[in-house]
């Protein structure tokens, strides 16, 4: 539990939210911190530069006396809280103003020179600049004309001490809107990792429970993560399709293979039974033979699909004239056309004059077979007396259509018709595997062409395998 709860994307989102917090938090408050004792030292100098200089020029007029009385013209507090001292050159002062708060009150006595080889007793004074540990002083010189040096001071409060309201209140605050920050960092992340959940959620109950009904519930948005949802959904919803399509193909194959396979049986127990009529076994020998070849004939269709599909189908290439191998499907039905008085028409479409031949780099084997099961089909879903028109245009790209009067294609079965072993109810009493218009798809496609399915002005379906032009 405890290593679950340390890997947790929402607490380490929320950590790093709290983080990235106190780092932009403690960076404002340093630049505000030093700004604004950078502030206030300018402030002070800026004060004692002016005090200076107005001392400066007084002094100028008239000197000592002068500036005496203009400092004593001046009562303000801050005047009166300055030292002042002119230095001569031999560094002794000629004039000097201290206010008793910046003198040690309590004098050190010393011995002095009283006299030739005579000594005296004094108490000796201090001058603390700064007054004391909690202030500051701010100093301003000035060269005079005379030589001498003013030099003027001023006491202040320390910076530390100025600003340790500040601090204090940063800490106090800082402290409380990082817990805020944890909180509602936990609060953003957890909302913000909602949909995560959701997909594991929804994981765990395909898995484990084998829902695959189960879905994400689709978040309102388009962030990535709402994106992602309807993503998987998408992706669990053709994971289903093709598991629903498997499951038909398996029974369709089930259903497709039983019956050759039963009839298989029957021929080889009726020839190996003792006694028998050589003739009857014979010719149950040569039904084994023939339901043989239609199990093997479905499983090479199936391969030949699966190759198409997987982008492994082989192909030989060559120019060949497609209204040839329109004719020659044509031609290879014609009798079962004629046996069924269904009147079947190879027509040249709009594109071009019928004398002309229609050349396109396709391989004429695989072609002719998608041809042929096209023309089967057709005449397979045609009534008796029925009529099955195939044609053959060039523009805007090599096109053969074709259509028949039969009963049509549903427009809830024109996508499942090209499934493998897809066989409608209505045509389940019908010839065939299941797979020729899966084979005329994958044969199209592999020819970078498209088959399409539709009405047709015949009253039934219509067929169209339209391929790449000639380059």
């Amino acid at each position: 539990m405890l290593e679950r709860f340390r890997q947790s994307l929402v607490l380490r989102l929320a950590l790093l939210y709290a983080l990235l917090f106190a780092l932009a938090s403690a960076a404002i408050f340093a630049v505000l911190y030093w700004s604004l004792g950078q502030s206030i030292e300018a402030r002070e100098r800026q004060a004692v530069e002016a005090r200076a200089e107005s001392f400066a020029r007084a002094y100028a007029q008239g000197g000592v006396q002068a500036l005496r009385l203009r400092m004593d013209s001046d009562p303000s507090p801050e005047v009166r809280s300055l030292i002042v001292r002119i230095v001569g050159a031999d560094g002794v002062n000629t004039f000097a103003k201290v206010p008793t708060s910046w003198v040690d009150p309590g004098g050190v006595m010393r011995f002095v020179p009283s006299g030739w080889m005579g000594w005296r007793a004094e108490e000796v004074h201090t001058v603390r600049i700064p007054q004391d540990a909690n202030r500051d002083s701010a100093v301003a010189s000035r060269a005079l004309s005379d030589g001498h040096l003013l030099q003027v001071a001023s006491s202040t409060d320390s910076k530390a001490v100025l600003l340790a309201p500040l601090r204090l209140v940063f800490a106090k605050v800082g402290s409380a809107a990082l817990l805020l920050s944890l909180v509602v960092g936990t609060t953003l992340a957890w909302r913000a990792t909602r949909p995560l959940r959701e997909v594991a959620a929804t994981a765990r109950r395909i898995v484990v429970e084998d829902d695959l009904a189960a879905r994400v519930p689709t978040p309102r948005g388009s962030g990535e993560l709402a994106l992602l949802a309807r993503q998987l959904n998408t992706l669990l919803d053709k994971n289903a399709e093709h598991v629903r399509v498997l499951r038909e193909t398996l029974d369709n194959l089930a259903h497709d293979l039983r019956t050759p396979l039963t009839r298989l049986r029957g021929d080889a127990e009726l020839a190996m039974q003792d006694g028998g009529d050589a003739r009857e076994a014979r010719h149950a020998l040569i039904g084994v033979v023939d339901e043989s070849d239609r199990v093997l004939h479905l499983l090479e269709a199936l391969l030949d699909v699966s190759a198409a599909e997987a982008g492994a189908f082989a192909l030989r290439p060559e120019q060949v004239d497609l209204n040839a191998l329109v004719a020659r499907s044509v031609d290879l039905y014609s009798e079962v056309a004629e046996a069924r008085n269904i009147s079947v028409g190879g027509a040249r479409g709009p594109g071009a004059p019928a004398a002309e031949p229609l050349f396109i780099s396709a391989d004429p084997i695989r072609l002719g077979q998608a041809l042929s099961n096209l023309v089967d089909n057709a005449l397979k879903y045609t009534p008796e007396g029925g009529k099955v028109n195939v044609s053959v245009t060039a523009s805007p790209a090599p096109t053969v259509i074709v259509d028949d009067s039969g009963p049509g294609v549903p427009v809830t079965e024109r996508e499942a018709i090209w499934r493998r072993l897809y066989r409608s109810d209505s045509s389940r009493s019908q010839r065939g595997l299941g797979l020729g218009l899966t084979l005329v798809r994958a044969i199209a496609e592999a020819h970078g062409g498209t088959v399409t399915v539709g009405d047709s002005p015949l009253g039934g379906a219509r067929f169209e395998l339209r391929l790449p032009a000639q380059q």
